[in-house]
């Protein structure tokens, strides 16, 4: 019975949901959160405190993604790392594990029995303070969270024919992952009386999947593995499920270990994986970018009592991960013809092969193959102000040479001709004779014209080494 007259009655309330989307501040600050308490019936029965501070909103995370990787579409790349995203707190409670591990078992952190039913206690958890129901009312733990903090990166423009790749544990970076607990959930690995403390999350199989009984039943939905990254092979990966149509996939994971007395970065790599196909554009050149922020976020910004919890917003920014880059060379060939007894000889190298860095003798670029169309501006001794059409020299290897003369693919042209080829580091030479070479002759290197459009042609195989006023733009009409 409640007290009529005199004495005290003490009514606690948690687990309060709210929408704290209006409330969100700027890392520094934090803004109050307050209830409001009112009486109905009989006021008789005095409050001490009508708006009581219940809690108070910050923002608890900041992401990031390393600097873009450069990819040439014409390179294929198996297992290649792109990028490392890195999730931190910005208070050492932030991230927390589903409940408080109570013992050093596999996922007692993530269990859907625990006891955290003290009233007042701080549980460093998700569920904070939960409470058994029991039939015939009912049943479940009134208060458990679904799971921990959860990570999601979203990836966005991924082109067809791109696969991706992600650590499903947290790395130190690319090549070498983190040593996992070893209890993965277990009590020992949450506090920094580990040596030393290393926190811990795992790949999941979906942001709103609960943790179901993973401490008793052995259910946690984590990612297996179904390959290693590039390097010295040590991390484990999974592939990410990217739709067709909208070109976006998302990986989550789950902090399954996390120190609350301290804050913390976990880091998670990305490798892409695809088949050189310069001829169908594939993959297509362009930009491709991840969004981070906690899971599971909100389809929509309208507060809901029956949506899962918690919920957050999306991140409202993006950071490019990888490009795709055209990979081409231009060649102007100044001056070529098949007209009153001459022809001209012509020849396109593929030195992708073997592109040598100035000064280090390490090979800069992968093999590369494609084929370069020919422009001819001029004309025929037929109709010396019309040029015949553009022809196509088929696929050249890496490591050939290509080679024909006027006669065979111009007859009776003379004039300048561009050849576009879509492989890096093309070269060219021209040799003009009369025919049989027996009185006049002359050979020249093909010039390599700027390509600023694509950028992707250095003024060196390793860039601008150790060339005074180079730039990226092509070998600045040099032989």
């Amino acid at each position: 019975m409640p007290p009529t007259t005199t004495g005290l009655r003490v009514f606690r309330i948690t687990n309060v949901r709210i929408d704290a989307t209006p409330l969100n501040t700027a890392i520094g600050g934090a803004t109050q959160v307050q209830a409001q308490i009112a009486i109905s019936g009989a006021t008789s029965l005095s409050i001490s405190n009508a708006s009581p501070v219940v809690g108070f909103v910050t923002p608890g995370l900041a992401a990031s993604a390393a600097s873009a990787a450069n990819l040439n579409q014409c390179s294929t790349q198996t297992k290649t790392a792109v990028s490392v995203l890195t999730f931190t707190e910005n208070f050492g409670t932030a991230f927390k594990t589903r409940v408080a591990a109570q013992t050093n078992t596999l996922y007692a952190g993530q269990i859907n029995n625990p006891i955290q039913n003290v009233p007042g206690a701080i549980y460093n958890s998700e569920s904070n303070f939960v409470f058994p129901v029991s039939t015939p009312v009912s049943s479940g733990t009134a208060g458990l969270a679904d799971f921990g903090t959860r990570l999601k990166a979203t990836f966005n423009n991924i082109p067809s024919g791109v696969r991706v790749f992600v650590s499903t544990s947290n790395v130190n970076n690319a090549a070498y992952p983190i040593t996992p607990p070893a209890v993965i959930g277990g009590n020992a690995a949450n506090t920094s009386a580990t040596s030393p403390y290393i926190g811990y999350a795992q790949l999941i199989n979906g942001e709103n999947t609960s943790d179901g009984n993973a401490g008793t039943s052995g259910f946690f939905p984590a990612v297996s593995p179904t390959d290693n990254g590039p390097n010295n092979g040590n991390v484990p990966i999974a592939e990410v499920s990217i739709d067709p149509t909208s070109k976006s996939g998302s990986a989550v994971w789950e902090a399954v270990n996390t120190n609350p007395n301290t804050p913390e970065s976990f880091k998670f790599a990305v490798y892409v994986t695809y088949t050189a196909a310069v001829a169908s554009n594939v993959p297509a050149p362009g930009g491709s970018s991840v969004s981070l922020s906690f899971a599971a976020t909100a389809t929509s910004g309208v507060p809901s009592s029956t949506a899962s919890i918690p919920r957050f917003v999306g991140s409202t920014t993006s950071s490019t991960i990888f490009n795709i880059n055209i990979c081409r060379t231009v060649l102007l060939y100044p001056y070529i013809t098949n007209q009153a007894g001459f022809d001209t000889g012509l020849t396109i190298a593929n030195t992708s092969q073997d592109s040598i860095v100035p000064g280090t003798g390490a090979s800069s670029v992968s093999a590369q193959a494609g084929s370069c169309t020919l422009t001819y501006f001029g004309g025929t001794t037929a109709a010396p102000t019309v040029p015949p059409a553009p022809s196509n020299t088929g696929n050249i290897a890496a490591g050939t040479v290509w080679t024909a003369t006027l006669q065979t693919i111009a007859p009776n042209f003379q004039g300048y001709m561009f050849a576009v080829c879509n492989f890096q580091y093309a070269h060219g030479f021209a040799f003009i004779s009369d025919v049989g070479a027996r009185n006049l002759a002359m050979g020249y290197l093909a010039l390599v014209i700027p390509d600023p459009g694509t950028g992707s042609r250095p003024a060196s195989p390793g860039g601008c080494i150790g060339v005074s006023g180079c730039n990226s733009g092509g070998e600045q009409d040099s032989h």
